[in-house]
């Protein structure tokens, strides 16, 4: 199983984000990385990523407007074939070399709106039906909850928005996997009556990933540089295997 994560790193132009991208990886051991919201222009975009991870192969669509989705990867262990580009996800076929095992991974950062996250539902939905028999799982910041129980403190999520999550949820024949960590992912950063917490991000999977990696789960860890927490897949040798070379973890 591949070692993947998401996190939205809630900007990516600071030393220190760039750091704790690189401790996270070689924390956790992560081979496939969707960070979002890096808030970094085109012109910046390469000393970034070769400053962040050394070595490793980058996707970024720059074509779509604010380029929220990054993708990397350890090219040594992981291939990576981009299928789908939408303003709000970016769906790919990753291959674990090692194992020859073969994933769907689509990786999105919804929309804060709720009629822009009607695309995005829609979007997933398809990809869902253009699926036979491969895994996949669906990561990232949905930018939705699913009921009040996903939120702490006074928020203005709508019946409507929480019930055409769970509906897509559904209708795309998804799969909640199990998770250890923090149960609300995102924090406003403020203090007292303003302070509010939710569950904005997670994993799901389809049938045929519990069938072939029934154990598979993610940790939601600690924020670190962001507002949000990253998420990450735990394999039983996740923390065994040798770091790809020319990580910068310091």
């Amino acid at each position: 199983m591949i070692c993947a994560a998401a996190w939205n790193v809630r900007g990516l132009n600071g030393v220190a984000h760039q750091k704790s991208v690189g401790q996270l990886v070689g924390e956790f051991n992560i081979k496939f990385l969707g960070l979002l919201e890096t808030r970094v222009r085109a012109s910046n975009a390469q000393s970034i990523q070769n400053y962040t991870l050394p070595s490793w192969k980058w996707f970024v669509d720059y074509n779509e407007p604010g380029s929220r989705i990054w993708l990397t990867w350890c090219e040594e262990e992981i291939g990576v074939e981009i299928l789908v580009v939408d303003k709000q996800f970016i769906h790919c076929r990753v291959t674990n070399k090692g194992e020859h095992t073969k994933c769907l991974i689509t990786v999105l950062y919804g929309a804060n709106e709720l009629i822009a996250r009607r695309e995005m539902w829609q979007g997933l939905i398809q990809i869902s039906r253009s699926i036979s028999d491969e895994p996949w799982m669906v990561m990232g910041d949905f930018n939705a909850v699913l009921d009040d129980s996903e939120v702490s403190g006074n928020a203005a999520d709508t019946s409507a928005s929480m019930a055409e999550f769970s509906e897509c949820i559904t209708d795309s024949e998804l799969h909640h996997l199990p998770f250890t960590g923090a149960n609300f992912t995102w924090h406003n950063c403020s203090d007292g009556e303003r302070s509010l917490w939710k569950r904005l991000d997670r994993m799901l999977v389809n049938e045929a990933w519990l069938a072939k990696w029934p154990q598979s789960k993610y940790i939601s860890t600690n924020p670190r540089t962001s507002d949000h927490s990253p998420l990450i897949l735990q394999s039983q040798d996740s923390r065994k295997k040798p770091l790809c070379s020319d990580l910068r973890i310091t």
